[in-house]
């Protein structure tokens, strides 16, 4: 499976992540509600890791496990933020787009930053991306 397809499907699970936070949050906790999404990933990731688990090396450098904890941190403040957003009653054609958006942004970035190339249309979507953010928290 390609690399990029990998990242639409990824993109598809972030939209459904998006509707079920908005439409959870009226009914949880907001740091209940992060701890449940977390686990049911741990619940889920064990199904599909166990059977592989003799086929696996989990760990080739420890800094893989630091890495990946400081993204287990950003998911528990994805989770608890999004839903403490959508709580106080942003619409999801608001909140949907600034997360995703902003989190587009702020990754194409911190790439730029840390060597990726970067030319004319990268620097345009970005500015477009940055731009439609802010037109939908200004006008929300």
């Amino acid at each position: 499976m390609s690399a990029v397809y990998l990242a639409f499907l990824a993109a598809i699970a972030f939209g459904f992540w998006t509707i079920f936070h908005k439409y959870a949050s009226p009914h949880i906790d907001q740091v209940f509600g992060a701890i449940l999404v977390s686990l049911t990933a741990v619940i889920l990731g064990a199904v599909i890791l166990l059977p592989q688990l003799k086929n696996k090396q989990l760990v080739s450098n420890p800094k893989g496990i630091l890495f990946v904890v400081l993204a287990g941190i950003c998911a528990f403040f994805i989770d608890f933020l999004a839903l403490s957003a959508y709580a106080k009653g942003l619409p999801i054609s608001v909140g949907g787009p600034i997360i995703i958006g902003g989190s587009i942004a702020i990754a194409s970035i911190i790439g730029i930053f840390l060597g990726e190339s970067v030319g004319f249309l990268k620097i345009l979507a970005l500015f477009l991306i940055i731009l439609g953010s802010a037109i939908l928290a200004k006008y929300e």
